[in-house]
């Protein structure tokens, strides 16, 4: 399968046909692992790691757990940062 190369922000991106992306089992977010190969050819195969999907109601029980964590008086966000959320 042909595919062209075009222009992303400042980077250059691959957009895969729904075809292709059925039959590989990929869904926006997956992970793929690109390599050159010693003959200067793009191999891009499917990570065996997949996003994590969550729900509302999860989202809003983590945020609830982490919420009597939380500095008061200083910025919240900066601290989340330093925390590495």
């Amino acid at each position: 399968m042909e595919l062209q190369v075009g222009k992303w922000g400042n980077s250059l991106a691959l957009r895969l046909p729904t075809a292709l992306v059925k039959q590989v089992g990929l869904r926006e977010g997956s992970r793929v692992q690109a390599e050159v190969t010693a003959g200067r050819e793009l191999r891009v195969v499917k990570s065996g790691s997949e996003p994590l999907t969550a729900s509302r109601a999860q989202l809003a029980d983590e945020l609830r757990a982490m919420h009597k964590d939380w500095p008061m008086g200083r910025s919240v966000v900066r601290w989340m940062r330093d925390q590495g959320y």
